[in-house]
């Protein structure tokens, strides 16, 4: 009573679980939270965002800024389309290899071959997923970067006209495809290549030529 202190603030005070670790009702834990799954802005939001008056010296930082969001962006695209082509030739050669009836396929070995499969694709799953996080995260910041450069403010570069259309500001959201496509494509790789592995016939290994010999008797 009289104290000023809210009960919105008592229910958010730090607390200790039975083990001492920190648990999500300390502030500090749920900002590390937000921290790791970073939001996109919502788009309304940022069609809200206006840029300040000209200051001298910002056109600068904002031109290196968006330089370096623009080669971030680029590389993330070069990591995808390498992990995309390092996947497939990986099946790629393994069915080669098995359709080449040099290996003897026995139960074994076919549990293994699937076992493999699924250990390299899931987690390659979860990495083109974070790809796609960083894709919209870094394209959310080339639009801010172009909101404050006056980009898509009417008549600034443009006679009564806005130099960027109205939905690039959803630049960030976009990109869905090129992360559902590589789920696509490389999923039906590796259920292709476990069916080969599955139902190639256990052909034994063929036995080496022998040597022609060049003596006469």
């Amino acid at each position: 009573m009289g104290s000023g202190v809210s009960v919105k603030h008592l229910g958010s005070a730090p607390t200790k679980s039975i083990t001492g670790e920190a648990t999500m009702s300390e502030p500090w834990a749920y900002e590390e939270e937000l921290l790791k799954e970073r939001p996109l802005t919502n788009v309304q939001n940022l069609l809200k965002s206006k840029p300040k008056p000209y200051v001298a010296g910002n056109g600068s930082i904002l031109q290196e800024a968006y330089k370096k969001h623009a080669t971030e962006l680029a590389s993330i695209e070069d990591r995808q389309h390498k992990l995309t082509l390092l996947m497939l030739g990986i099946f790629s050669a393994g069915a080669t290899l098995i359709a080449s009836g040099h290996v003897d396929m026995s139960p074994g070995l076919r549990w293994a071959l699937t076992g493999f499969s699924l250990a390299v694709v899931v987690p390659s799953f979860h990495y083109n997923s974070e790809l796609h996080r960083l894709r919209g995260a870094t394209r959310e910041l080339l639009v801010r970067c172009e909101i404050a450069l006056g980009f898509h403010v009417e008549g600034r570069f443009l006679e009564d006209e806005k130099l960027y259309a109205k939905g690039d500001i959803a630049y960030g959201k976009k990109g869905r495809w090129l992360r559902d496509s590589y789920c696509w494509t490389v999923g039906a790789v590796c259920v292709a290549f476990i069916f080969v592995v599955w139902l190639m016939p256990n052909i034994p290994s063929k036995a080496p030529v022998p040597p022609v010999s060049l003596y006469f008797y």
